[in-house]
């Protein structure tokens, strides 16, 4: 069901409270995470864009490839 305008501005000029008890609420875990702050050449930060860009996905997603890439290599065989 698609909202109206009428429904979305009556959301808006709705309170908080008349409508948050309302919601139902499902809690699941979330796997932890961290994040790093990195400093990169202007290079490494262009490549980096670059690559995401070419991949079609975030930076973040390029970094992530890379450490998992760089755990593979490093594990004893």
């Amino acid at each position: 069901m698609k909202a109206t305008r009428e429904d979305i501005q009556r959301a808006m000029n709705a309170r908080v409270t008349d409508w948050i008890y309302q919601a139902e609420v499902e809690y699941e875990p979330r796997p932890a995470t961290a994040a790093y702050t990195a400093e990169l050449s202007p290079d490494d930060l262009a490549w980096l864009f670059e690559e995401a860009e070419r991949r079609n996905v975030s930076p973040s997603t390029v970094i992530q490839d890379l450490v998992s890439q760089a755990r593979e290599r490093s594990t004893p065989r």
